[in-house]
């Protein structure tokens, strides 16, 4: 019974525990669910206010040092500014997602927002995009190897390997195969067509340079600088849609006085993949400890920018950040501060620098001036004229007058006047040489020179275009020799490069692979008449004939440069007023607005329209002043290119990119005569009281060589009387001295030899030492006797000259040119201090004694050609010697006008070096010359003289002998 009892207990027991424990579990279980259930909501809240975070490094770019004047003058700085940052991020393949798009499309989209945004509040994105829509068409804004780099980027392999047709793209095939792809695998940026070519182009500047940038690790591309402070508010406000845009505060590069300092301090940008691999290379191969360069790097693109690369280019900071998904930055949790570059000072005095180039313009407009003519007569070879409708028409060929606009739906009614003129003339046109091509087929030679214009156009833009391929033409075949010669007509030429394979037909719609010669001729009058109806080049031509007969006036084109802003009508009320009722003529009104310098030389894009002054302190060899005409605005070309005004200075006809001082080449005439004197003397082929006898014609030689004074003559001179009246017959028969070999008999090359030794001595025989690029230079070796007198094969710039100057000038230290003074750095402390070098010229003393004297008497003595120009200054105690010089380089254009010279006299201080290409006359650059002598000695009459923005009309008339 008792045992009964007591397994009944265990039992019972057993079950409350089991019963206890199914509770406990059940509690448990409870408890469990309900932490999991908290942990799930408590886990949403928190995934609703996770934050995605990346961790990043970037760079922080230094500021770029100043650059100075002599006296401390600032001419280049940076300022503060706003730029929008771009970059490609993870949330815009997510909303393409969301949107059921592809991400490029999305990208686009983004993209084509930013720009209107930046646009409406007249923000402009950043557009280098190396290709550009103008007059109806895809054009190019880079040349030779620029452009072969940019199309072997954009096919993603190097310049080497492209093929001979990627080579030959056009920009319209390049734009295509970015904006669409091949239509094969390679999408590109697949640019949808609901945006116009304008558009597209604008969304392709910012995708090609996300593309160029697509391989450094979080380094955002920047689309836009110094932005307003509306955009960054409306980006700001609308950061959600805009993924991947960030505002940065950023370094603006500006240039002061740009025009004046533009070839000579040059701009900034965007490294290049090749300037990006020849740094790194050569910091490399020089062990420097100057950091390496990346693909986001600001460098120096052209001038002492680039020549100076260096010293400007500071060292960057570094900051580690982390981002979100948008590529917002959300903490910067460490950072190294950034060191500036350092500044350089140039030995130029800025005032001085600015007269120059002011004083150039107004002699260049001068000589303008005075030449124009409102006849249609160029005039004769000893004075050219410059005909008023070359200069109404020049408003449309170097772009003043936008043509195209003329058929714009705001376009003024002149302009639709002369538009419908235009189209009635250019319908009749291309009737006229369809006719001429298919049936008539005159010889060029009895085609008048409009419809002769017309031909030689269509043969050159077909060559340009490689249907007539240049390669394949045979130069010495009959056929292309009587073509050359105008012996027959374009016709004939055609059919004849057709049989002979001379003809590029892939272009052509043949519909068989059998054709004959006329299928394809008629094919090439096709495509070539297709090209004509949109060709601006071509429409030029025409407007080219109709202003000269008249068709359109000129009293039109002036009025036309009020409608388009060229010219302001309220400004410039009285005038607009009084040639819209014919109360001035178009002709003076065109020289009114000439003299005015409201249209310039550079404008006009006539002879002349160029021009250098280079002012050197001869006792240190440092350039006071290096002054080229025409110029731009390198502003507008820093930190990133306006590819619209970089194309507007490609396509200007006065080259206003070129550094004339430095790269531009001309024979030196007649201020080579002393270096003729130097090498006669010094070789004892003439004494300084030798006497050569001049009767105006040379004929020791054969053919007989002239003095510029024949048919008259010099009569019996000395050399520093010949240096006096630059008689050319002297230099002749001591060219011809310097040649004979010891048996007395005369050979050109021993006196080339001897030209060639005095030469290389006033350093003529290599670059100047200016820290700018610069053309090489060549001593003439051809005919010692014309080169005696500068001509032969003799070709050096104006820097080149000025050297050479200034060492006839200190007595024989010739410098190597320089135009840094000193760098210094962010601490004040000087780390460079450039002191030219210099060789010594080792000459008698007599020689000197010769050449200073016939310097001194060009300018001072009774026969010099300059004494009367020179009179006003030197009453006012100023002596000055220098020598003229006048060279031919083309026979239906004006001579070059050259001086060179140095002051005082007795105690040099400065050397002035003037070139005029195609100035009509030495005396025009002497006049020049002057007047820089006028302002560095303070010699002016009065404080207005020097700021009276009027060209010099007096004293550039081109006078005076060589």
């Amino acid at each position: 019974m008792l045992y009964k009892i007591k397994e009944n207990l265990m039992k019972l027991c057993s079950n409350r525990f089991v019963i206890l424990s199914m509770i406990f579990l059940a509690l448990a279980g409870i408890l469990v669910y309900r932490l999991f259930i908290l942990q799930i909501v408590e886990g949403k809240e928190h995934l609703e206010n996770f934050i995605y975070k990346s961790k990043k490094t970037i760079n922080v770019s230094s500021a770029r040092g100043n650059i100075m004047d002599r006296n401390g003058e600032i001419l280049a700085y940076n300022k503060l500014a706003y730029s929008l940052t771009f970059e490609n991020t993870d949330e815009i393949a997510k909303r393409a997602r969301e949107n059921g798009t592809d991400e490029s499309t999305e990208l686009n989209r983004v993209i084509y927002n930013l720009i209107q945004l930046l646009e409406e509040n007249k923000d402009q994105m950043i557009n280098d995009f190396p290709i550009v829509y103008k007059n109806g068409r895809f054009q190019y804004t880079l040349e030779n190897s620029a452009r072969n780099r940019f199309i072997a980027e954009v096919y993603g392999t190097s310049s080497s390997q492209l093929t001979k047709k990627q080579k030959a793209a056009t920009a319209e095939e390049i734009y295509l195969y970015l904006r669409h792809g091949d239509g094969k695998k390679t999408k590109k940026f697949n640019i949808d067509d609901s945006y116009s070519d304008e558009e597209a182009l604008q969304i392709m500047s910012v995708r090609y340079a996300l593309y160029l940038n697509r391989f450094t690790q979080y380094s955002p591309t920047t689309i836009a600088r110094n932005i307003s402070e509306e955009s960054l508010a409306n980006i700001k406000e609308r950061q959600d849609e805009f993924p991947g845009a960030q505002i940065v505060a950023d370094s603006l590069r500006v240039y002061n006085d740009s025009k004046y300092f533009s070839p000579i301090i040059g701009y900034i940008g965007i490294i290049s993949q090749e300037e990006l691999e020849n740094y790194n290379e050569e910091i490399k191969k020089n062990n420097s400890k100057q950091e390496e360069y990346v693909s986001t790097d600001v460098t120096g693109k052209a001038g002492i920018e680039k020549e100076m690369e260096a010293y400007l280019q500071g060292t960057k900071g570094e900051e580690t950040v982390f981002v979100d998904n948008m590529g917002k930055i959300l903490e910067v949790t460490n950072s190294k501060d950034p060191v500036a570059g350092n500044d350089v000072y140039l030995t130029f005095d800025k005032d001085l620098q600015i007269y120059a180039y002011d004083a150039l313009e107004k002699q260049i407009a001068g000589i303008v001036y005075n030449h124009l003519t409102s006849g249609t007569s160029r005039g004769t070879k000893k004075n050219y004229l410059l005909p008023i409708h070359e200069v109404y028409f020049s408003l449309i060929d170097n772009n003043v007058i936008d043509a195209t606009h003329f058929s714009h739906k705001n376009a003024s009614d002149t302009e639709r006047s002369v538009y419908s003129a235009f189209q009635s003339k250019k319908s009749s046109v291309l009737t006229q040489i369809k006719g001429q091509l298919v049936s008539t087929q005159t010889p060029m030679q009895y085609l008048d020179d409009e419809y002769n214009d017309y031909m030689n156009y269509i043969y050159s833009m077909l060559s340009d275009q490689n249907i007539i391929k240049r390669d394949h033409v045979n130069k010495t075949d009959d056929m292309f020799v009587k073509w050359k010669n105008e012996k027959i007509s374009l016709t004939e030429f055609f059919k004849y490069a057709i049989k002979n394979n001379w003809i590029d037909i892939s272009n052509f719609d043949i519909s068989n692979d059998y054709y004959g010669t006329d299928e394809i001729f008629n094919e090439l009058v096709k495509y070539t008449m297709s090209q004509l109806k949109d060709d601006a080049d071509f429409d030029k031509i025409i407007y080219k004939y109709m202003i000269k007969s008249n068709s359109i006036s000129g009293k039109q084109l002036c009025l036309i440069l009020y409608d388009q802003n060229v010219l302001n009508a309220k400004k410039d009320k009285e005038d607009y007023e009084k040639l819209q009722r014919g109360q001035i003529s178009a002709y003076e009104f065109m020289k009114l607005k000439i003299k005015k310098l409201e249209i310039t030389p550079a404008q006009l894009a006539l002879d002349p329209c160029s021009g250098s002054v280079i002012v050197t302190d001869v006792n240190t060899g440092e350039v006071l002043a290096l002054a080229t005409y025409p110029s731009y605005d390198n502003n507008r070309l820093t930190n990133s290119i306006d590819s619209d005004y970089y194309s507007q200075l490609l396509n200007d006809k006065s080259l206003p990119l070129l550094n004339r001082a430095m790269q531009s080449k001309t024979a030196p005439g007649s201020t080579f005569k002393m270096i003729s004197s130097v090498a006669g003397l010094e070789e004892n082929v003439i004494s300084t009281g030798s006497v050569i006898y001049d009767k105006g014609i040379y004929d020791t030689v054969s053919p007989p060589a002239k003095c510029w004074v024949y048919p008259s003559a010099h009569g019996a001179l000395t050399v520093d009387g010949a240096i006096e009246v630059s008689c050319n017959s002297f230099f002749y028969e001591v060219g011809y001295r310097l040649g004979k070999d010891s048996t007395g008999k005369y050979n050109s090359v021993i006196g080339l030899e001897k030209i060639r030794k005095y030469a290389s001595m006033f350093g003529l025989n290599r670059t100047s030492g200016i820290e700018l690029t610069e053309s090489e230079p060549q001593i003439s070796d051809d005919d010692a006797v014309r080169s005696a007198i500068g001509q032969g094969t003799h070709n050096y710039t104006p820097s080149q000259l000025a050297r050479y100057v200034t060492t006839v000038a200190n007595n024989g230290d010739c410098y190597d040119l320089t135009i840094i003074d000193k760098v210094v750095d962010n601490n004040g402390k000087e780390i460079l201090n450039k002191t030219p070098e210099s060789s010594k010229v080792e000459i008698k003393e007599s020689t000197w004694t010769a050449i200073h004297n016939g310097m001194f008497r060009v300018v001072n003595g009774s026969k010099g050609s300059q004494r009367a120009n020179f009179s006003d200054i030197r009453e006012k105690g100023l002596e000055v010697a220098g020598k003229t010089g006048t060279a031919q380089e083309d026979k239906s254009r004006p001579n070059h006008g050259l001086f060179v010279s140095y002051a005082p006299y007795d105690k040099p201080e400065i050397a002035v070096t003037v070139v005029i290409p195609y100035g009509y006359s030495s005396s025009n650059a002497a006049t020049l010359a002057k007047e820089i002598y006028k302002y560095y000695f303070k010699l002016n009459d009065n404080e207005e003289n020097e700021n009276d923005n009027h060209a010099f009309v007096s004293g550039a008339n081109g006078t005076g002998g060589d």
